[in-house]
């Protein structure tokens, strides 16, 4: 059996409008080339028209292929070892940007993607999905299995790819599960899922009965939580190559559709 996929999950609370500098500065942490230690997967924005508490950033560490072995490695280095051999610039210029943070260590499941593979099938994002679930104790694995049965085929034909089906390890009712699209392409999946419920039609976007019929499977299971929309840093494993130019007057003339 291989060694499960293991990643951290970070909320960070960011100060002001640090939050471009500290995305910046996360692909600069010391872990990032050091073998077998944390590797940034992914850095995020929590977009504020999406829901979601700001100014916040979303990382996601892959503790490596050494599964716990691995993750022994990254605790012991910030364990006894840290103030003397770890506690150094990087965290101090990282406290101008952040207050605080929250982590979670999970682990990923079947139908999960690692890191290589979303390295190696090109996944690429302009805008996430990131949805931090509470589901009924000890249910997150049947839970996370329903995702990847159900949930992940309909949201492919809607444009959203997974690049996170995790169990969250530290508790018995958390799982966190995200998805890689782009603005057309999530704005269409929520006119559909409103089609399909009834409550409003937009011209050129089908009702997909299938959307609610997850949202069926998904009340059995989800007690709680939220999804949020996230705003990837380019150059990480599934963000764009860059930002994109832009300027008022894209704001002022006359709006055009936006495509995928």
């Amino acid at each position: 059996m291989a060694e499960r996929d293991l990643y951290l999950h970070e909320l960070i609370d960011i100060v002001g409008q640090g939050q471009y500098d500290y995305m910046a500065h996360a692909g600069r942490e010391p872990t990032n080339a050091m073998p077998d230690m944390l590797t940034l997967q992914g850095t995020f924005f929590v977009c504020a028209m999406g829901g979601g508490r700001w100014p916040q950033v979303v990382n996601i560490w892959d503790v490596g292929e050494q599964g716990w072995e691995g993750w022994a490695a990254n605790v012991d280095r910030l364990n006894l070892k840290r103030r003397s051999a770890f506690y150094g610039d990087w965290w101090d210029e990282a406290a101008q940007w952040r207050s605080g943070g929250f982590d979670r260590l999970c682990g990923g499941v079947p139908g999960n993607p690692s890191t290589a593979e979303i390295a190696a099938s090109g996944v690429k994002g302009t805008l996430f999905v990131h949805q931090l679930l509470s589901v009924r104790p000890g249910s997150a694995l049947d839970y996370l299995a329903a995702v990847v049965a159900e949930q992940v085929p309909v949201w492919r034909d809607h444009g959203h790819e997974p690049t996170g089906i995790y169990e969250v390890l530290g508790n018995q009712h958390e799982v966190v599960v995200v998805w890689a699209t782009s603005v057309g392409a999530q704005t269409r999946l929520r006119a559909s899922r409103d089609a399909a419920r009834g409550l409003g039609a937009t011209s050129g976007v089908d009702a997909d009965d299938r959307l609610v019929a997850w949202e069926r499977t998904m009340a059995g299971f989800v007690t709680g939580g939220d999804t949020h929309l996230m705003t990837p840093m380019p150059g990480t494993v599934y963000g764009p190559a860059d930002w994109d130019e832009a300027s008022l007057d894209d704001w002022l003339s006359p709006r055009s559709d936006e495509g995928a």
